[in-house]
């Protein structure tokens, strides 16, 4: 009987553990959601129309850019139109739909629609003279690329707007044989990274501290995250460190320091250096206050 009670013990312990163990992981992957993200219409606003960014919805372009400093913007449409879906394709926590599910398929909440207006596609030039040692005139062009576009996001589910944004990407370019293709290619590239800052700060990775690293004195040196290589972690991650604490019922955050992830060294685990708050990231451990990570890129 007695070793019937200790088999019996020692079953619910296992069931205990993997019912726990389970827990923890669907808990950790709901708050690291990843969500489907689809581009829908892509439009273009007409360059003589003088409009704002809510006025440049639903047009449709029906001339290009004109100007002895300016490219034609048909000649990038489709450019713009590549580096939008680059830039909704890079944040952490989408997928990007590229078509191969329908509206219909992805409608939960959280999914995103994306329907884009193309207000500004253009490089303007800037030549400077100069005489050099011999009295003869010499000359430089530059350019400076801008592509702009305003981004109407939408629940799948629900239709609600989440945002109307604009977003802006502008390149310079630095070398007298640079070209106008140049400048734009690299306004392109800014305004993908500048579409992907956004969602991340829109729905960043999440993570804990779930061990303390080195200590100093009173200066807490570096912690482990339970951030790894499966949520898209990687090194040289930014993240700050906020206090979490519930006042008259709402949850309140405040930044106490930053931490930026020196190894990934696992799917679920990643040692991280603490850059700033050092005391007040040890003070709040060691007296077990609530502490959430949160990506800041």
């Amino acid at each position: 009987m007695k070793t019937r009670n200790s088999f019996l013990v020692a079953l619910a312990m296992m069931v205990l553990c993997c019912s726990m163990t389970v827990s923890a992981q669907d808990a950790q992957e709901g708050r690291n959601r990843k969500y489907q993200i689809t581009l829908g219409n892509v439009q273009y606003a007409h360059h003589d129309e003088k409009m704002s960014t809510g006025e440049a919805v639903g047009k449709i372009i029906t001339g290009v850019l004109t100007g002895q400093t300016s490219v034609q913007a048909t000649k990038y449409e489709e450019d713009v139109k590549n580096a939008i879906i680059k830039g909704l394709s890079s944040a952490y926590r989408f997928r990007f739909n590229d078509g191969l599910l329908q509206l219909g398929d992805i409608v939960e909440e959280g999914n995103l629609v994306a329907d884009a207006v193309i207000t500004n596609i253009q490089a303007k030039s800037n030549t400077q003279t100069w005489k050099d040692s011999k009295g003869n005139t010499q000359s430089s062009t530059y350019y400076t690329g801008i592509a702009e576009a305003m981004l109407t996001l939408k629940d799948a589910k629900t239709g609600e707007i989440i945002t109307n944004t604009s977003f802006k990407g502008q390149g310079t370019t630095v070398s007298s044989f640079s070209t106008s293709d140049q400048a734009i290619r690299d306004a392109l590239g800014r305004l993908s990274n500048r579409i992907t800052e956004w969602l991340n700060k829109y729905r960043p990775l999440e993570a804990t501290i779930v061990e303390a690293g080195a200590v100093k004195k009173d200066k807490q040196k570096e912690v482990y995250i339970d951030l790894g290589g499966s949520d898209g972690a990687f090194d040289g991650m930014h993240m700050g460190v906020y206090e979490v604490r519930t006042i008259a019922g709402h949850e309140s955050k405040s930044q106490i320091g930053k931490l930026k992830i020196e190894a990934v060294q696992g799917p679920s685990i990643s040692r991280c250096k603490v850059t700033s708050g050092n005391k007040e990231i040890k003070a709040a451990l060691d007296a077990g206050q609530r502490l959430v990570v949160v990506t800041l890129e």
